[in-house]
């Protein structure tokens, strides 16, 4: 397992990571709906919290130096309820994962490849996945470089093509809080802190393998604010350009945003494109869970993590066609189960319980590696 401390990633690397890990499928299934033409004004305060929450995990991972969440754990609680709590977690990212991968696998089946099971795409991009984790942490990180540049231009193009079509309306953002800021509370908590904010403590697993670790916390910051005003700018484009109304009623709202683009009546059909620019930051996102529950596995097992790469892909391609029997289903499951009963425990419950065990035993310093008390 040594062979694995050696793997690290750039600062560079982590924001890219952070930033289409935040728009993931945020961008796909489209969030604030509660807050209906409001749903901005809630993004941009649930961004607020999403910063107070990455820096929360972040102290978690800084207590002790080069070691992830799992590790920190065993540490705090005990060898054997650490590793319970770990097998615990290394479901819960299993789950999400799928369900990350299942909302992919919708959008293609309904948009460019409705005759092709949805199986087959599953499975294929979930191989894609295993073999950029067989090949380390640092190839994920590249693999967000390559893949950035797309993302920002997905997002700052639809904008403007949809703009010089003339379909954007800014008489759909008002009345501004109509209902006062009951709605925009309600899509708040727990929907918007939970997805996709919370969803970063994953990277509790990714933290201890940065290099120059002591602006770690300061890069995810600035990723999760730039992440976070990105997706404000595609609530303000779907609202805009749908209405509150239809944007709610959509299933996939950016999708139906970016079909209203008609340019010189040439430039049509762009949202096919779109999908496979959205596939990119699926692929981030569904990796760095896989990454995490990975390393959950090679704690418990003490095995590297690579020996678990093809079983538990292949699971996970497994759980996201049988997760629900239709999209409307799984919708309704992430709307009322999933943030309730999986998201609040796993990323404030259970981190809020050992936080306080940690700086105990730490006497609120931070521990080394090689300096750690018995």
């Amino acid at each position: 397992m040594k062979n694995q401390l050696v793997e690290k990633i750039s600062l560079w690397q982590l924001f890219i990571l952070i930033f289409i890990f935040e728009m993931g499928s945020a961008i796909i299934v489209g969030i604030g709906n509660d807050a209906k033409q409001d749903a901005w004004i809630a993004v941009s305060i649930a961004t607020l919290l999403g910063v107070g929450l990455v820096l929360f995990f972040y102290q978690i991972s800084a207590r002790m130096e080069g070691k992830n969440l799992f590790e920190i754990l065993e540490w705090t609680v005990g060898k054997w309820i650490g590793r319970m709590i770990t097998c615990l977690y290394v479901l819960y990212f299993i789950y999400i994962a799928a369900r990350v991968l299942r909302d992919f696998g919708e959008l293609l089946a309904s948009s460019i490849l409705p005759t092709t099971p949805i199986e087959v795409t599953m499975i294929i991009i979930m191989l894609i996945i295993s073999y950029v984790l067989y090949l380390g942490l640092e190839v994920l990180g590249r693999t967000g470089e390559i893949f950035f540049p797309y993302v920002i231009l997905f997002i700052s193009g639809i904008g403007l093509g949809i703009l010089v079509s003339g379909e954007i309306h800014f008489k759909n953002l008002l009345p501004i809080m109509p209902e006062g800021i009951t709605p925009i509370a309600q899509a708040i908590f727990p929907s918007l802190l939970t997805f996709p904010f919370g969803e970063l403590i994953v990277f509790t697993l990714i933290f201890p393998y940065v290099s120059n670790a002591k602006y770690v916390g300061k890069v995810s910051v600035v990723s999760v604010i730039a992440a976070g005003l990105l997706l404000v700018y595609s609530s303000i484009i779907q609202i805009t350009t749908l209405g509150a109304n239809m944007k709610n009623r959509a299933t996939f709202p950016m999708l139906s945003a970016a079909g209203e683009i008609s340019l010189l009546e040439f430039i049509e059909r762009i949202d096919l494109l779109i999908v496979f620019i959205m596939m990119f930051g699926v692929i981030i996102k569904v990796a760095v869970f896989t990454y995490g529950g990975l390393k959950g596995l090679e704690l418990v097992f003490l095995r590297p993590y690579r020996y678990f790469i093809f079983p538990i892909c292949m699971l996970i391609s497994y759980l996201s066609v049988t997760i629900s029997d239709n999209f409307a289903e799984h919708m309704e499951e992430g709307l009322t189960f999933v943030p309730y009963y999986l998201h609040l425990p796993f990323q404030l419950g259970i981190p809020l319980l050992i936080f306080p065990i940690l700086l105990w035993r730490t006497k609120g310093k931070r521990v080394k590696q090689n300096d750690q008390p018995n």
